[in-house]
């Protein structure tokens, strides 16, 4: 993968292709989690997803979309680790089948340059009219997470897996934070994350790499001064006592049972496949101990899965099912992960495991959004691992790899949602 600096903290990596109709354009602002600026730049992004100084409308901001053959243009806050993520995205159809092809890829960066560099502001505040209705969207859409027990429950063993603070918080901020966010604030965060996040840009499609650069050399991106460059990963000391939390919750009629362990393997350890490998065995796929055991054979868990965290070193387990059932369900899934650190599973399943994991891994290569995924993460780990690299690690696995991988996992925390009684 080759990495163009734009300017200093600012990075293009051009993903020339002919495999898609379709031009995609994605500009990513990075910068270590701080609780206190969290809920903030996430308005910034619903803020800059409907107006701009040009466009100071969410209709105006549409016509223009329709204009550009029907593009699409989103914004999205997410973390990944210690770092957090606000990203501009915006995918229209391939200069290459359009008529005045080239007149649709300069207005395509001119847009996206309008949208992010431009807002829609008063006196070095964000315009109070589109400000208030998002600040109020925002809310609503941070008020839904309550009537959402999935959700809900692992906001919950967040909050009390992580020693951190800045760790705790989800992506989005939480909803008194954004109430009491005003217009001047949030323009300051703005003017912060325009001027100090790593700035990252990847372009895929079917482009000529020099005419990109030219298009990106328009926009306003001064002498950037990233903060700092600071790498996703996040490992937190292990804690000795298990901190639970119990919580009953009217209009619920489900419970929730959901755990993190902590599994002490670095990020880059080669170890990290065979956790991979491991939590597909636990609960990972279909195949998994805990589909196959705990909700098919046993009917305890409507649903449950397991999820290993590379970025932070946790893998969760969430089950959902009914409360009189919590206790039974919790002991059948610490009887999984004994099995599988006893080397009880079988070879077959094993092998259909990998070929799964590969297959998925594969798969990437038919999603635009997942090629430039992989570009992102590289861009910020600054590590590559090569697609055949990775897919031997996969197939090198070994029982006695999964075996040590599950006995390294250390339960850190419980949440348990019931409903009222």
């Amino acid at each position: 993968m080759k990495k163009t600096i734009i300017n200093h903290g600012a990075n293009l990596v051009i993903l020339p292709t002919t495999q898609f109709k379709t031009l995609h354009i994605a500009v990513d602002f990075s910068t270590s989690v701080d609780p206190k600026h969290i809920s903030a730049r996430t308005l910034v992004s619903y803020l800059a997803g409907v107006s701009s100084a040009r466009y100071k409308t969410q209709q105006q901001v549409a016509q223009k979309t329709i204009d550009l053959y029907g593009a699409h243009y989103q914004t999205d806050v997410f973390r990944i680790g210690q770092t957090h993520h606000v990203r501009f995205t915006l995918q229209v159809p391939a200069p290459t089948y359009i008529m005045g092809g080239k007149q649709l890829l300069t207005e395509a960066f001119d847009f996206l340059s309008e949208m992010i560099f431009n807002p829609l502001v008063d006196n070095h505040a964000f315009n109070e009219r589109v400000f208030a209705n998002e600040q109020q969207s925002l809310m609503n859409e941070l008020a839904s997470v309550k009537d959402d027990k999935s959700r809900y429950s692992m906001a919950k063993l967040r909050e009390i897996t992580y020693d951190k603070p800045g760790m705790c918080v989800s992506a989005s901020g939480n909803e008194e934070a954004v109430a009491n966010l005003n217009p001047s604030d949030v323009y300051q965060t703005y003017q912060n994350m325009i001027n100090e996040d790593t700035m990252n840009i990847v372009v895929l499609g079917d482009i000529n790499q020099q005419q990109i650069i030219s298009l990106l050399q328009k926009w306003p991106i001064g002498p950037h001064q990233a903060k700092e460059d600071k790498e996703p990963f996040y490992r937190q000391v292990p804690r000795v006592q298990l901190r639970e939390v119990v919580e009953h919750k009217a209009a619920i009629n489900q419970a929730m049972l959901t755990m993190a362990y902590q599994i002490n393997v670095e990020p880059f350890d080669d170890q990290r496949f065979a956790v991979m490998v491991m939590n597909a065995l636990l609960g990972g796929t279909p195949l998994s101990k805990l589909f196959m055991n705990v909700r098919e054979k046993e009917s305890l868990a409507y649903s449950i899965y397991s999820r290993w965290q590379h970025d932070t070193g946790f893998l969760t387990i969430a089950a959902g099912l009914d409360a009189a059932k919590v206790r039974q369900t919790d002991m059948m899934i610490q009887e999984q992960i004994k099995a599988i650190q006893e080397g009880d599973f079988d070879n077959q399943t094993v092998d259909a495991i990998k070929m799964s994991l590969i297959s998925d891994y594969l798969s990437q290569r038919d999603s635009p959004s997942s090629q430039m995924e992989v570009a992102f993460s590289r861009l910020l780990t600054r590590r590559e691992t090569s697609e055949q690299e990775w897919i031997d690690r996969v197939r090198s696995v070994t029982a006695d790899d999964i075996q040590n991988a599950a006995q390294k996992m250390s339960l850190q925390s419980r949440y348990i949602l019931l409903p009222e009684v």
